[in-house]
């Protein structure tokens, strides 16, 4: 029998659960599979001294993506898997596909993907994702913002567009603590020697004032950005503070951002432990954490989650009733029976939850 023939799969797949069937294959080749997508990785690289790069083999149930989207990585971490979501930075016309990661402190996945995955390792992809990518009638004029690590979709953006349009007229912004800090950089830079059109531009915060966004600093590097479609990924400080120069202009039409963290909550300043009641679950639970998802799991719970960021809404759920805030747009949500994304909602009162 062939694991490669589909017909074969599916035929057998209704006769026997395609988990043992893959544990079956997983003993000739990791990568053969029913229908789950296996990657190998073929190099690991530091780009900094705590963002690596992995270039990663997918089999032949990978479904590409769109230049911008994001990927969920499952890993076995102590017996049980765990998920988080990375962006992608190659063209989705490459065989290959590569993710950044940066290493967060107390982060469970990055930690063990930096410490542990080595090349020739087979590690599950999940879900593909997110809306942060380019129109199917691409603008002749595009502005690219990145803080820190949110520089991963940037570059992909950036790669895609010139490979649909060779002459694209791009400013990039790249806002880093220091040069040691740069990732990626290198790939963006050769690109806008190679394509004269482009503009690459690095503010270093060691630099001073200079090294910080403003509105005086980006006019004066792109005069003409009411022109152009803006496309920004960053720290939610940057993600403010560049959101209020749109809205100041009358152009946040022509903004898309993808976020990458959220501020923290001082829950000590609050001095309120607000109940939490899982309906289904039939759990009752005290925040006890910034947000709804931490407060869940540091209580035994087990929600279903993705990217931790309020990107993927693999969280979302139904609020029945109570009220939370936003940790990343700031909205308070006081309504019945709306969607929330439970990894970056704090609970403000007692809150019921569809879960």
């Amino acid at each position: 029998m062939s694991a490669h023939n589909p017909v074969i799969n599916r035929f057998v797949g209704n006769l026997i659960k395609e988990d043992w069937l893959d544990f079956m294959y997983s003993h000739v080749n990791p990568m053969l599979t029913v229908s789950r997508v296996m990657a190998r990785v073929v190099s690991i690289k530091d780009e900094t001294s705590d963002i690596k790069r992995f270039v990663l083999q997918p089999n032949r149930h990978w479904q590409s993506f769109q230049a911008g989207q994001f990927v969920s990585v499952k890993v076995m971490i102590d017996g049980s898997y765990t998920e988080r979501c990375y962006s992608l930075v190659r063209s989705p016309s490459s065989e290959l596909i590569e993710i950044g990661v940066k290493r967060i402190p107390d982060g469970k996945v990055s930690n063990w993907l930096h410490d542990n995955l080595q090349v020739d390792d087979v590690i599950e992809l999940g879900d593909v994702g997110g809306n942060f990518v380019l129109p199917a009638q691409l603008t002749n004029k595009l502005l690219l913002i990145a803080g820190g690590s949110g520089v991963t979709p940037i570059v992909s953006l950036l790669t895609e567009a010139l490979a649909r349009q060779p002459k694209a007229d791009i400013v990039v912004m790249y806002y880093v603590n220091s040069d040691k800090d740069l990732a990626f950089a290198n790939e963006m830079k050769a690109l806008s020697v190679k394509h004269s059109s482009v503009q690459f531009n690095v503010a270093l915060a060691t630099d001073g004032e200079s090294g910080f966004f403003s509105k005086a600093q980006l006019t004066q590097v792109c005069p003409d950005l009411g022109e152009r479609m803006t496309y920004l990924c960053g720290p939610q400080g940057l993600m403010n503070a560049v959101s209020r120069v749109w809205e100041d202009l009358g152009i946040t039409e022509k903004l898309k951002q993808e976020v990458f963290g959220f501020a923290a909550v001082n829950l000590d300043a609050a001095n309120t432990a607000m109940p939490i009641m899982l309906r289904r679950s039939q759990q009752e639970l005290m925040n006890t954490k910034a947000t709804i998802l931490e407060s869940a799991e540091a209580a035994g719970a087990r929600p279903v989650y993705g990217c931790r960021m309020g990107v993927c809404k693999t969280c979302s759920c139904t609020k029945i009733s109570g009220v939370v805030r936003d940790l990343v747009t700031g909205a308070i949500d006081d309504q019945p029976n709306t969607q929330i994304r439970i990894c970056v909602s704090e609970p403000l009162s007692e809150v019921v939850l569809d879960i």
